[in-house]
């Protein structure tokens, strides 16, 4: 009793999780094999980081930030090893336990039962472990020997036995065969090959439990209506006909429908969906039968325990076949459901009617007679309906056979992939699909596995074909891909296009033709493609917001989007409209970021955050960087990490930093060199060295930039270099300034002054700014002045320069404050000064700041330490002054070779009248 017990819960749990697995797969997973992930790439934006004025001169200086955008990939299916190994473990355990029933069987069952049992090893093909030569019979025989033996003893000798201990001792036999076969196989994997061969295995054991149950539906409602009618005198006749005629025709129509012949205006379902009510529906129908028949072939228990466990094993089979994606073994499985459902219903209806048509609607108990027939014997339809199984096979062409080909290919094809055995796996792959077209999986793979073996022009072949003759959404995902790496990007065009005709509105395919027409320039029909209104995809409408944004178009968002994708690209846009940053926005970020761990993203979120001018200390934030790009994983980002950090030391004010290293990166990355100089052509011109800032666009031109503006032509001219500027017009179409004819003469006269700012003396410039017409642009040369020569102007000259700066624009606390005592020896006036032109705590950063260079050198008083600080800025500024002091310090540090050379340098600028 207690045994009874606990079978019948474990058959439970067997049967529940089973259905359940089934029925998740069936419904919301129908091609879980299909690996098609959204994958992220990288599209840059220029966003206007700072912006330069000098006088009539005016640009941005734009760096990039990142747009996210996502094309899905397919990929290769993943490999379910585990889950493999757990299907094969329920397969031989309900094997096992089907077997100690057989134990019970009477003598000719159990002979019938045991060939079966023989058939089955047989045609699971596990000889191909290759013990004791290629293909030879040990293995079949090990497991015969495992199985059969205690099953013949136990028959014979043990009918008195426990079944529990039949079971066990089965068990050992069994598992202990399977041990030997494991261990004594010379193949690779070995229980790789068991675990995927078991479905051969579990797969004839359902279908055995199938055509035991072929009428179980229909004589499952007959008997219910026989209950329910039971003294009301009802026409069970004609409900038992409508409802006959109702389910014939549904079988019929869903093998048409498995058959492609038809197209029906209302949705069939799959027939797998039929195993629950022919498990329920066959459960009465048997406890019936059991109850009534006298010649059973064995116990009522015994047999309701193998219609449990037949369930079990069909329920786990769906799960298994959808899981590993063995279309073949799935569509021959319908096809035997369907073809066994059809004979035998139809075929127990005649039998009905034989048999019942004359008490059926009498009101009596006629179900306690329904398995004792007078007329026609029950046996009958087990024959005719074979008999129309073998009609339905020869009206599909046969079809099975080639499905059943099909399905132990796949099944070695399988066992390979996982072996990770491309070669033989894509052969038969191959031979699987030439079988047996409806494989996508077969095709798919053929295909990936000849990409990853090195065979494009193969693979292509493959998919090209499965475009013409069974398109799938996969594999013309993987055309296209492979034709985009080939830069054939019109042709990827076409199969997507062409696709979108067989799949409409399929968000994959609509995703990816978005995306390559806007590659080519198409971005009005990709922005309409990605509005279609049915389709609702995230990743499609992320994409649509990232291309607008690209097109200096972005849409007003309504609400705060929480992926991180989303708000790195909500940030660039952002950026990219030199709106200020939303701080909610950038920390959180900041916090996705922490925990993310794709390199790309990565990346690009650093790039998008710190793209903005921020004069506090970049140390932690390049520190930060730094140990990003020494990660192994973070390689293939090294180049962009560094170009933020260079960004980020610009944004604190660290010029000359800046400007090395985007000399460094366009050395060590020439494909990108003419970005990096003339970006640091813009910064250096920013600064107004507009010697060395024309010698970096020279040397951008030379690796191919071609982007010269305006102000290109400008500076070149403010460089002393005419004839480039004449040239850069010419050969770009480059347009003239406005401030030629609208300025007037006030704008030649301070071009002339900017010119040459650094390279002079502070008195000189600030007698010429006296000079100067009443303009803006003489407000703009006191500014600077300041700025850049208050370490060379007496305390009146800076007093005379506030008030007339005071006068033109508001009032500058800081300004007054630091010309009130421009001791540049005194903290709180540096510190004023810093302030107001808002450089940064660092004073050596920029070495044009040159009154900062200066106030640097009243903290040091070893003379080597200040020729160390003046060095450096001089490599960058030439104003008299500072030159001066480095020859100075050069001496006091016993360094006159290097003083004299100084000299000699500083005299190709500076006439020896002013020296």
């Amino acid at each position: 009793m207690k045994t009874s017990i606990l079978f019948n819960i474990i058959a439970l749990l067997f049967i529940i999780s089973g259905g359940l697995f089934a029925l998740y797969y069936l419904i919301f997973d129908p091609q879980p094999y299909v690996s098609i992930q959204a994958g992220s790439f990288l599209d840059t934006i220029a966003i206007p980081f700072d912006w330069v004025q000098i006088g009539p001169i005016s640009f941005p200086i734009k760096v990039d930030n990142y747009l996210v955008f996502q094309e899905f990939k397919a990929l290769a299916p993943e490999i379910h090893l585990t889950e493999s190994f757990i299907y094969a473990l329920l397969v031989w355990l309900a094997a096992v336990s089907v077997l100690t029933l057989l134990t019970e069987f009477k003598k000719a069952y159990f002979i019938l039962g045991g060939i079966i049992w023989i058939i089955l090893l047989t045609f699971s093909n596990f000889n191909g472990l290759n013990i004791g030569g290629q293909s030879a019979n040990y293995p079949l025989i090990i497991l015969l020997a495992g199985t059969l033996i205690p099953l013949i003893y136990f028959h014979l000798w043990g009918q008195k036995i426990h079944l529990a201990i039949k079971w066990l001792i089965i068990f050992v036999g069994t598992f202990s065969a399977l041990a030997i076969l494991i261990a004594k196989s010379p193949i690779a994997n070995p229980e790789i090959y068991l675990s995927e061969h078991s479905l051969t295995l579990g797969f004839g054991l359902a279908i055995a439990w199938v055509f035991w149950n072929g009428h179980g539906i229909l004589s499952g409602i007959y008997i219910l209506l026989t209950r329910a009618n039971r003294n009301l005198n009802l026409n069970i006749t004609v409900q038992i006909s409508l409802i006959t005629l109702i389910y014939l025709g549904t079988l019929f129509f869903i093998l048409l429908g498995l058959r492609g012949e038809l197209r029906l205006p209302f949705p069939t379902f799959s027939p797998l969906f039929l195993l629950l009510p022919l498990g329920l529906f066959g459960w009465i129908s048997i406890g019936e039968k059991v109850s009534q028949s006298d010649e059973l072939i064995s116990t009522p228990a015994v047999i309701k325990a193998l219609h449990l466990i037949g369930l079990g094993l069909a329920l786990w089979l769906v799960w298994k076949v959808k899981l590993s994606g063995n279309q073949p073994a799935e569509e021959l499985f319908k096809h035997l459901l369907v073809y066994s459902q059809i004979g035998f219903t139809l075929f127990f209806y005649v039998y009905l009617l034989a048999n019942f048509v004359s008490v059926m609607n009498s009101g009596k108990a006629i179900d306690k007679i329904l398995y004792k027939p007078y007329s026609l014997v029950y046996y009958h339809i087990r024959i005719g309906g074979l008999i129309v199984i073998l009609v339905l096979t020869t009206y599909t062409g046969g079809i099975v056979g080639v499905q059943a080909s099909a399905l132990t290919s796949n099944i070695l094809a399988d066992y390979y992939y996982q072996a990770d055995k491309k070669l033989e796996a894509s052969i038969l792959y191959e031979n699987a699909w030439m079988h047996y077209r409806k494989n996508p999986k077969a095709k798919f793979l053929t295909a990936q596995l000849l990409l990853d073996l090195k065979q494009p022009t193969l693979a292509k072949q493959h998919l090209e074909e499965s475009f013409t003759e069974a398109p799938q959404i996969d594999n013309i995902l993987l055309l296209a891909d492979r034709l985009h790496q080939e830069n054939k990007v019109f042709e990827a065009i076409y199969y997507l296009e062409n696709g979108l005709a067989i799949f409409p509105n399929e968000p994959h395919l609509i995703n990816n033709l978005s995306l390559l027409y806007a590659k080519v320039n198409k971005t009005t029909e990709a922005l309409e493609l990605m509005a279609q209104p049915e389709i609702k995809n995230a990743i499609l409408l992320s994409n649509r917001s990232a291309l607008k944004i690209k097109l200096g178009k972005p849409e007003a968002s309504t609400s705060r989007k929480t992926d991180l994708i989303s708000q790195l690209n909500e940030l660039a846009a952002s950026n990219a409209l030199a709106n200020i940053p939303d701080e909610e926005l950038v920390a959180s970020i900041k916090k996705h970021l922490k925990s993310e761990d794709s390199p790309l993203l990565i990346a690009a979120g650093w790039r998008n955050v710190l793209t903005e001018i921020n004069r506090n200390d970049p140390s932690k934030d390049l520190n930060l960087l730094d140990s990003l790009g020494q990660t192994p994983e973070m390689n293939a980002y090294i180049m962009s990490l560094q170009e933020t950090a260079v960004i980020r030391s610009l944004a604190a004010g660290r010029v000359s930093e800046a400007v090395k290293n985007l000399n460094g990166l366009a050395f060590r990355n020439p494909n990108d060199a003419a970005y990096y100089l003339q970006l640091s052509g813009s910064i250096l011109a920013q600064n107004l060295d507009f010697q060395k800032a024309a010698m970096e666009f020279i040397a951008a031109e030379e690796r191919g930039f071609q982007g010269f503006d305006t102000h290109h032509w400008s500076i070149f001219g403010l460089a002393g270099m005419p004839e480039k500027a004449v040239e850069i017009r010419e050969k770009y179409n480059v347009l003239l300034p406005i401030y030629l004819t609208a300025e007037g003469p006030s704008a030649a006269e301070y071009l002339k002054i900017i010119s040459r700012f650094h390279q002079s003396f502070a008195q000189t410039l600030l007698s010429q700014w006296r000079t100067l017409d009443e303009t803006e642009l003489k407000t703009d040369i006191a500014i600077r002045l300041i700025a850049y020569k208050a370490h060379g102007l007496e305390t009146d000259d800076l007093k005379e320069l506030e008030k007339y700066i005071s006068g033109k624009i508001d009032s500058n606390e800081d300004l007054k404050t630091f010309v009130a005592n421009p001791d540049l020896k005194n903290k709180a006036s540096v510190n004023a000064f810093t302030s107001w032109i808002n450089s940064g705590k660092e004073p050596i950063a920029n070495p044009y700041l040159s009154p900062l260079i200066i106030s640097e050198l009243h903290n040091k008083t070893d003379p080597l330490d200040q020729y160390e600080i003046l060095n450096s800025a001089t490599e960058f500024n030439h104003d008299p002054i500072l030159w001066l002091k480095k020859i100075k310090a050069a001496r006091e540090s016993g360094l006159d070779k290097y003083a004299d050379e100084s000299l000699e340098i500083l005299k190709q600028w500076v006439s020896d009248d002013e020296l």
